[in-house]
């Protein structure tokens, strides 16, 4: 006798109300068995893809601003070295006494002394068109109603600059 058929004259040897239970059994474990393979998984994917979508809309923000970013960049004319450390020293001539450059290597620091931010900020504006940005700032404020800032700039020339 094989394994099938011992199983059959099992079941059959089984009262009916066995037969009824065995059978409930396996449907609620084969349903169970559904469910965790089939089901949840797809609801759980259901049901985080609101705050999925949210992320990758705000990262798709994020990109497409440093796309744009760099497309101004890259459409923005190179300017040469020695125009840089010229636009630096022209700027810095603007502030007169209040303002002192000294350049060592690749780095130029300016030293202001009791400068207006209405002063400073206006400043700053061309420097940026030269590709010129302050890598370090250490400013301390004084004065009363208007304040005056006092402190170091330091800028990194572009390679070349002398």
């Amino acid at each position: 006798m094989t394994r099938m058929q011992q199983l059959k004259a099992r079941w059959a040897g089984l009262a009916l109300r066995e037969r009824r239970a065995l059978a409930v059994a396996a449907a609620v474990l084969l349903a169970a068995l559904a469910w965790s393979l089939l089901l949840a998984p797809a609801l759980n994917t259901l049901r985080s893809a609101d705050s999925q979508n949210a992320k990758l809309d705000a990262e798709l923000e994020r990109m497409l601003a440093l796309q744009t970013r760099a497309k101004l960049l890259q459409g923005k004319p190179v300017v040469s070295p020695q125009d840089s450390l010229k636009a630096l020293q022209a700027a810095t001539a603007l502030l007169g006494k209040t303002a002192a450059l000294q350049q060592a290597a690749d780095r130029a620091t300016v030293t202001v002394k009791q400068v207006s931010a209405q002063s400073l900020a206006p400043w700053l504006t061309p420097l940026s068109a030269a590709g010129l940005r302050p890598t370090e700032l250490h400013l301390q404020r004084s004065g009363g109603a208007e304040p005056l800032w006092s402190g170091n700039l330091v800028f990194q020339l572009p390679p070349g600059a002398r």
